[in-house]
Order: C-alpha cells, then structure tokens, then sequence
C-alpha cells in the first residue's frame, strides 16, 4: 500500500489495491481505441478525457 493511504479505513484501503489495475485497463482502452492508421480514431479516444484528467 502507498504511503499516502496508509490513514484509510482497512475496507477502502483494500479497494485502493485494486486502483493500479483499474487505471491499466482504461490505458489499454485508451492505446486499443486509437489506431495510428486511421486518423478518425482520435475520436474515439475523447470519451476517456474526462477519467484520465484528474
């Protein structure tokens, strides 16, 4: 566990292990929505702007 969740509640501390594995997955969604071949797929990476910037 990082150091800074070390003042969580055991329960949500638990759920933070799942965090690095969550943010894999919108990555790789991210990496497989684009295709360097097709110019138009930049589109379709838009909808992640909004989880990504935080």
């Amino acid at each position: 566990m990082h150091l800074y969740n070390a003042w969580l509640p055991p329960p949500v501390a638990e759920k933070c292990k799942d965090e690095e594995a969550s943010f894999l997955l919108v990555v790789n969604s991210v990496r497989n929505s684009w295709r360097p071949d097709y110019p138009d797929s930049v589109y379709s990476t838009i909808k992640w702007i909004s989880i990504i910037d935080l």
